[in-house]
């Protein structure tokens, strides 16, 4: 039966028609740009039609439907039904993969029909095993190729190689953002029928909003247009062009619909052309801030009236702001842009939204010009931006986790997908607080960084009195700290000492004898059908070695328990680490 793939942390829903099978998703100006392909001129920061001579609409030669809108008859000749057929790891046992599920989605073609790129959101391809694509109107299916995903922006491309497939297709231009209270027609296969399903409805909301499946703040539009199970990926057609990509739903309301905007899909696009097809992803600040909407603090900070800004509270270790900006200085401006007290900038006539949107519009190396008050002065600062560095990685598609077992005991990184594989949709409330205030508030201070836990101990005489171990950090393999997971094998495998000693969080201790946990080894993996004692590649890895400068470093994580970069409640997103920074 068909059902809504829900998210509980955050009560979205993805739109992807989803079935599980017993088969073994400022005021400041800002510069105009004129597009060769439309006769409108878009404001580059906000994305709206500023120009738009009225024209009378036709239909391209060919296009027309008998019965159908000029529009309706352009999107009906580009849209298509996405059969996915998924398998996704299980990251409580990481070296099995959960059962085969298959879904059902949209996609669209989109211009120039020369480049054969269709358009769809990536939770409807994640971790995909065959993808198959099939046109309106017609039977037949055709065998699709993933180009590239976006999984914190949910867009993926992808394309046909049979020649046959695009014969009659006709692409859809991108472009503008629509205005409040615009209408606006969702095109799409939901659930309910195998058919083509049109809805309309109206703008009702331009903000930044959590996209669930990349667990990613971006900008978003909301429309009142009913937005089912498999309408994933439809385009969302104004006039004669797409203005959105059909995205996600709001469980706990009634017509809460949400589409991803032209600015967005842009930014993903123009991603692949700079990094020849790669998708490098959205840029952050590296920052923790506050709002600055108390008189007396103002006041001790000496900014004067007509100033404002938001204070920073933290820099992140591996960001170029760090080098930059300090704790206690006054953002004021991005790039021009004035920031109010409460975070937010003016991003058309009488809609604020969170100065975040600036940076995210960003691409990883760009250099943005920062004002801040310091000191009771303006200074302005060239900052290089990147995409983020999760200690704990907030989602993990497309990727198969690593492990590593060793006597028994079965080590693997922290993600919160492994959180989540273990506690459920709820684990920020149900896992160790230890392991979430990693997930929440750590700082990665090296690139290779990762935080090991001890997952579970597989039974044997070996391991007898530490069976009921599980789910803890590992600090340190015989005094050295542990990096990551090759880092922790790397010690392990090199070890000459007659024990191996692991220190775990809450100052606990294990010794396991080194040559009989060599020697029985191979009796674990064929006690509990495991078909190697580690991931593919693990010991390939890069991992920091055994310098004595970091068998110096302390152990434990720096943790700021104090409030970052917020836009959103922490009820609600408990589970969404990138929302929190910028």
């Amino acid at each position: 039966m068909a059902a809504y793939q829900r998210d509980e942390a955050l009560g979205w829903a993805y739109n992807a028609d989803k079935e599980t099978t017993t088969v073994a998703s400022t005021t400041t100006a800002a510069p105009t740009i004129k597009r060769s392909s439309m006769d409108e001129t878009t404001d580059a920061l906000t994305g709206m039609i500023i120009a738009s001579p009225k024209k009378q609409r036709t239909a391209a030669d060919g296009v027309a439907v008998a019965g159908y809108s000029p529009e309706l008859s352009k999107a009906l000749k580009s849209v298509v039904k996405i059969f996915t057929t998924m398998a996704s790891p299980n990251f409580s046992s990481p070296w099995q993969m959960c059962q085969q599920t298959k879904c059902t989605a949209t996609g669209f073609v989109i211009a120039p029909l020369s480049s054969r790129r269709i358009l769809t959101n990536a939770h409807a391809v994640a971790n995909q095993v065959a993808v198959k694509i099939r046109k309106h109107g017609s039977a037949q299916r055709y065998t699709a190729r993933v180009l590239a995903v976006g999984h914190e922006c949910d867009i993926a491309m992808l394309t046909v190689d049979d020649d046959e497939f695009w014969a009659d297709m006709v692409p859809l231009e991108i472009n503008g953002l629509p205005a409040m209270q615009e209408s606006v027609m969702v095109v799409g296969f939901p659930t309910g029928g195998d058919n083509v399903c049109v809805t309309k409805g109206v703008v009702s909301r331009i903000d930044r909003s959590t996209y669930s499946h990349g667990r990613t703040t971006l900008l978003a539009i909301q429309v009142d247009a009913a937005i089912n199970s498999g309408n994933s990926g439809g385009p969302v057609i104004l006039g004669d062009h797409v203005v959105g990509i059909a995205f996600q739903c709001l469980t706990s309301g009634e017509n809460i619909g949400y589409i991803i905007p032209v600015p967005v899909i842009n930014h993903f696009l123009e991603d692949l052309e700079r990094h020849d097809g790669k998708y490098t992803g959205f840029c952050e600040l590296g920052i923790s801030w506050q709002s600055l909407e108390n008189e007396g603090m103002r006041e001790v900070l000496g900014m004067p009236k007509p100033l404002t800004g938001v204070f920073i509270t933290k820099t992140e270790p591996l960001f170029n702001a760090s080098r930059q900006l300090l704790a206690g200085d006054v953002l004021t401006h991005f790039n021009g842009v004035p920031i109010a007290d409460d975070g937010t900038f003016l991003f058309r006539e009488a809609v604020r939204i969170n100065f975040g949107h600036l940076v995210s519009q960003a691409f990883n190396g760009d250099v943005a010009t920062l004002k801040v008050w310091r000191d009771g002065q303006h200074v302005e600062l060239p900052v290089q931006l990147s995409t983020p560095h999760q200690l704990v990685p907030v989602h993990s598609h497309d990727l198969k986790p690593h492990y590593f077992i060793y006597g028994g005991l079965v080590f693997t990184p922290l993600t919160c997908w492994y959180l989540r594989s273990v506690y459920g949709a709820d684990w920020s409330c149900k896992a160790p607080i230890k392991l979430v205030e990693k997930a929440f508030a750590a700082s990665k201070r090296d690139s290779q960084e990762e935080v090991v836990v001890l997952s579970k101990v597989l039974a044997a005489d070996i391991n007898s009195g530490y069976q009921d171990t599980g789910n803890i950090q590992v600090l340190k393999v015989n005094g050295q700290r542990v990096v990551n997971l090759a880092h922790l094998a790397h010690l392990v495998s090199t070890c000459s000492d007659k024990f191996v000693r692991f220190d775990l969080e809450w100052n606990k201790v294990i010794y396991i004898a080194h040559d009989k946990a060599t020697k029985m080894l191979p009796d674990i993996l064929e006690q509990n059908s495991i078909p190697a004692a580690h991931s593919k590649g693990l010991l390939d890895m890069p991992h920091p070695g055994n310098s004595p400068q970091q068998q110096q470093q302390d152990s434990s994580m720096q943790v700021d328990g104090g409030s970052s970069d917020s836009e959103v409640s922490s009820d609600e997103d408990a589970a969404v680490v990138a929302a929190s920074k910028l």
